[in-house]
């Protein structure tokens, strides 16, 4: 009887290696930064086989070839080119934009500024003569020395020049009220209520004593002078608080010497004979300009006295003023032959032309815009 063996035959098995459990967040990370190694590998590539390229003469690659428009653009492109070819030629003619910025403007006679119905009543009248003006010119300090306005200066009022009943500020705001740019005048050295007042105001003759324009019989007159710091200093005040009531622009006339004599000049003495006295009136109105400050200041002659140099405050290089307003006086049609002479003497300086009305108003302003060109920056009808 066999015994049987106890030992068991030895059986070999395989068995499965134990995987690691991966965590997500890893794998994300992994796969991240997988590709960003290959977009860093593809950057530097391309850096660097750019240039070999171009260098090689190897064609460029872009996005869209040239000539290659999406069909949106260019059919807009088209529409853009046809429209540019069949525009209208646009219209440069210099006489045609002068004439579109070219200012229209009325100045009232001294009547006006009675009272405020002869105001109101004489602006209306400016606006049916002229129904696109813009300026209104206003005469505040008219030849002789009267104000047409309540001064607050002292001299004036003590030189019986304060005449006026209205207000500044109701002068310039009832302009205003009515759409227009007031502008006020100033009439300056035609003045013999000052040197009434004040002798030294007015011209000295050498033996001592008041120099007349004629003899006291005759009616002669004394006139303020340019020389005479109380002139100048009452101009000053005047100008400052016309300034300060909210006029747009000053215009100052009446800049001129009185017609001496020569047994005149001779009483008088050098101030009057200096070939330069000129200096005197230019330097008057510089300094009233720099009294205006930001208030533009022009200063009024003759045009036919400019034309032929016998205006002597016409020094476009000495003068410092926004501007010259050339008076025609009551010929308007005269605008044609002297405008040229003047400008030829006026370099850049900007110009305004005048005329007293002589017959019917728009055609008087036509007469003066047809002759005004690139140097005139306004035309004003002035009534007498």
């Amino acid at each position: 009887m066999k015994l049987q063996s106890k030992r068991q035959p030895k059986v070999h098995t395989y068995s499965k290696k134990r995987r690691r459990k991966v965590q997500p967040a890893r794998a994300i990370l992994s796969v991240g930064f997988t590709f960003l190694v290959a977009g860093v590998i593809g950057v530097v590539g391309y850096s660097i086989a750019k240039p070999i390229l171009e260098y090689s003469g190897a064609p460029r690659v872009t996005e869209q070839a040239e000539g290659t428009l999406p069909a949106a653009t260019a059919a807009a492109t088209a529409e853009i080119s046809t429209e540019a070819e069949t525009l209208p030629a646009v219209a440069t003619s210099t006489p045609a934009v002068a004439e579109e910025s070219l200012s229209e403007g009325y100045q009232l006679s001294a009547a006006a500024l009675e009272n405020s119905s002869t105001l109101s009543t004489a602006m209306q009248t400016a606006r049916n003569a002229v129904p696109t003006g813009k300026l209104l010119v206003i005469p505040l300090k008219i030849a002789g020395g009267e104000l047409c306005y309540q001064t607050d200066v002292a001299l004036a009022k003590s030189c019986g020049a304060a005449k006026g009943s209205l207000q500044l500020s109701e002068i310039a705001e009832a302009a205003k009220a009515q759409g227009w740019t007031p502008v006020a005048q100033l009439s300056l050295l035609r003045d013999n209520l000052l040197p009434d007042a004040d002798a030294e105001a007015g011209y000295m003759v050498t033996s001592g004593g008041r120099w007349l324009d004629n003899t006291k019989e005759n009616g002669g007159k004394a006139w303020a002078s340019p020389f005479s710091d109380v002139t100048v200093q009452y101009l000053k005040d005047i100008t400052a608080e016309v300034t300060a009531a909210g006029f747009s622009q000053i215009w100052c006339t009446d800049v001129v010497f009185p017609d001496f004599r020569n047994s005149d000049l001779t009483y008088i003495g050098e101030s009057v004979q200096n070939p330069e006295r000129k200096t005197a009136l230019t330097s008057l109105v510089n300094t009233l300009a720099q009294t205006a400050g930001s208030v533009p200041l022009w200063v009024e002659t003759s045009a036919a006295d400019a034309a032929a140099g016998t205006a002597e405050v016409f020094d476009p290089e000495n003068l410092t003023v926004s501007g010259v307003v050339m008076d025609l006086q009551a010929d308007a049609g005269q605008a044609q032959a002297i405008l040229p002479q003047i400008q030829a003497k006026t370099a850049e300086m900007p110009l305004c032309l005048t005329a007293e009305i002589s017959g019917a108003p728009a055609e008087e302003l036509q007469t003066l815009k047809s002759a005004a060109d690139n140097g005139v920056s306004a035309v004003v009808l002035t009534e007498k």
